[in-house]
């Protein structure tokens, strides 16, 4: 082996790098500057109250009131039906009822969600100082939630779904269409007898249509291994994963109508990537988020698309039941695949 070739062509490497602005931003740039948003938006401070359902009653309030004095806890007093609701959508990490049989109360939660051990410990903690002590206070019942539909795991599943769905979206148009234009493949085609607007529908329809069948391998997967239930309308779940599918194949289509390098599509693709992923609601639910947090997470395609496959897989939801979700996430797709069929370039 020659050495001098070998440092040739790593000085040749090393000057290609830094004379690429794009790439130079994407290695430093980019993560320095996510680092200094993440570490200001989740920097230390006071720790933020954990929410728990109170099954509301006359008796229930009577006896677990001072739970509400608990600074840690944040406790929303709900109907049955509402607290068996929120509990599965992970909305509350556990609920308590009071059991006028066992004259004591009853705490659910799924042992699986990480902030339901801590909840326990609040509620505990709290209930024992409000009633004198430890020779005083008698624990409560504990009951697993293990029912379809309120585990974790049902949680979870239109969740990566969801994921699944901007993954391959974004990921499949984008970072294929700026390899094509970095191997001239573009430029080829612009010599064809084939208008923008065709080239760009037909890529962006293929690669939707070939989502569909991975959304539902997950699906499939989570119903017969898991037992995940599905309890609203395959039409409602298929309307959802095709313009979901739509809505994230468009933003790639958008992000790579200019980039000329796969450093700067992979940068951007991570840059509006990593927000849904943190943010989108796929591994907890978002809905406790507060302030600037929540407004990113409403506006984010994938936090209405994990919200309406939930609707329709855990709930007996139909097509109206997610038509809005369903119209806003379609108006997206359009608004971006105007925008980016305007602004593509072949070359």
């Amino acid at each position: 082996m020659r050495w001098r070739v070998v440092k040739a062509v790593a000085r040749q490497c090393f000057l290609e790098f830094w004379r690429s602005p794009q790439a130079v931003f994407w290695t430093y740039g980019f993560p320095i500057m996510m680092a200094v948003v993440l570490g200001f938006a989740f920097q230390s401070g006071q720790a933020e109250p954990v929410t728990i359902g109170v099954v509301d009653s006359e008796v229930t309030r009577a006896n677990l009131s001072a739970l509400e004095e608990e600074p840690l806890l944040d406790v929303d007093w709900l109907s049955p039906a509402d607290a068996d609701r929120a509990l599965g959508r992970g909305r509350v990490a556990l609920t308590v009822r009071w059991s006028e049989r066992d004259d004591r109360e009853v705490l659910r939660s799924d042992p699986s969600r990480p902030e339901a051990m801590l909840a326990r410990l609040l509620v505990e903690r709290r209930l024992r100082q409000a009633r004198g002590g430890e020779a005083a206070y008698a624990p409560p019942a504990h009951e697993v939630e293990d029912r379809p539909g309120s585990r974790y795991i049902d949680f979870l599943i239109p969740g990566l779904i969801g994921l699944n769905l901007l993954g391959a979206g974004m990921w499949g148009v984008g970072f294929n269409l700026v390899q094509m234009r970095v191997g001239n493949l573009l430029r080829r085609i612009f010599v064809t007898p084939m208008k923008r607007s065709e080239f760009l529908a037909g890529y962006l329809l293929g690669r939707s249509v070939l989502v569909i069948p991975e959304a539902f391998v997950i699906m499939a997967f989570g119903v017969l291994l898991w037992g995940v239930p599905f309890r609203g309308s395959l039409l409602a779940a298929l309307t959802l994963i095709v313009v979901g599918g739509w809505v994230f194949t468009a933003i790639g289509c958008l992000l790579a109508c200019r980039a000329r390098t796969t450093e700067t599509i992979g940068g951007l693709m991570n840059a509006v990537q990593l927000p849904m992923w943190i943010l989108g609601g796929t591994f907890f639910a978002n809905e406790g988020l507060e302030g600037p947090m929540r407004w990113a997470a409403e506006v984010m395609p994938l936090t209405h698309v994990n919200r309406a496959l939930r609707d329709v897989m855990l709930e007996p939801g139909t097509l109206l039941d997610v038509w809005v979700p369903v119209v806003a996430l379609a108006v997206t797709g359009v608004a971006c695949f105007s925008l980016a069929m305007r602004l593509f370039r072949w070359q």
